[in-house]
């Protein structure tokens, strides 16, 4: 079927009369009719009642005009897509967590922009629950998250980096070379709410009680205002990474804590139905949280600058 023959059955659809549309078309209103019979009996199908009032769509018509609006749009972009000469992009969205290293994250977006030209990137920042209820609703292509990802996903561990304390300054215990749970007994310490990292909680506690140990807990929900949210809870630490504890308490004395057992996870997660780019886009992720682990590595302040 022409190409043109489409544009006439469009512009009958959209006039909703042979005579109007003709005359937006520059041509013969029985020139028109004829050649719009001509495609009903290609297809076996009216597409129009035709009355005294004008030109009713059928049902069928009405798939017939859906279809051929995306034949005739695509075939008037091109022009635009050989003129840019680069094939169109797809677009794939990335969730990323709170508190990831702006390092790493801006290490992926030149990758990507190097490596997967044929992805236009979206970055969404969200909670790791969040993000895996937007990719099970296909909003989002690529979730980095920190807890377990659902069985039914494909995941790759990217990173496991040990979870410390940062310590108040003016406490005793800031001094120390070395942080153990036993240390921990009795203060109070700031940690992320169960919405934020669902299964860290559960860890801590765990291993406080394993320990014989008391801390006073205080679970709060925060990003990037740890240290405010420390100073109103009057907390003696705060539980969170390396990464996260020199942005923001800086002049606090931040350890890993020895026995605790419970190390900051980042998965990598997409659907299994995921598009062939998302596998490509994957891959720079992971290289990128690679090559950088490496290179920290070699840094004097290697484990200063370890991040989530």
């Amino acid at each position: 079927m022409e190409l043109r023959h489409m544009r006439y059955v469009l512009a009958v659809a959209r006039h909703g009369s042979f005579g109007r549309a003709a005359e937006a078309l520059l041509i013969a209103q029985p020139s028109l009719s004829r050649q719009v019979r001509d495609v009903e009996k290609e297809l076996g199908e009216e597409l129009f009642v035709r009355g005294a009032s004008g030109a009713t769509v059928t049902a069928a018509g009405r798939v017939f005009v859906a279809h051929a609006r995306q034949v005739v749009a695509m075939a008037d972009s091109i022009g635009e897509v050989v003129r840019a000469e680069t094939p169109p992009r797809e677009l794939v969205q990335i969730g990323l967590p709170p508190g990831l290293s702006t390092e790493w994250t801006s290490e992926v977006a030149r990758g990507l922009l190097r490596h997967v030209p044929g992805a236009d990137v979206r970055f969404v920042e969200a909670g790791s629950a969040e993000q895996l209820r937007l990719l099970t609703q296909g909003r989002l292509d690529v979730a980095v998250v920190h807890q377990l990802p659902p069985a039914d996903t494909w995941s790759a561990l990217l990173a496991s980096d040990p979870l410390g304390v940062a310590v108040r300054p003016d406490h005793p215990l800031a001094s120390a070379a070395s942080y153990r749970l036993a240390d921990l007994d009795q203060l109070r310490v700031l940690v992320h709410s169960r919405d934020q990292i669902p299964t860290q909680q559960d860890g801590i506690l765990a291993a406080a009680s394993s320990s014989g140990i008391s801390p006073v807990w205080i679970f709060a929900r925060f990003v990037e205002h740890s240290r405010a949210c420390a100073e109103a809870a009057e907390a003696d630490a705060v539980l969170v990474s390396s990464h996260t504890a020199v942005r923001q308490l800086p002049d606090w004395a931040w350890r890993p804590v020895q026995d605790l057992g419970q190390p900051m996870n980042t998965w990598v997660v997409r659907r299994n139905d995921a598009r062939d780019v998302v596998a490509l886009v994957i891959g720079v992720v992971r290289a990128s949280r690679t090559r950088l682990d490496a290179e920290s590595q070699t840094r004097p302040d290697a484990e200063s600058q370890r991040e989530d």
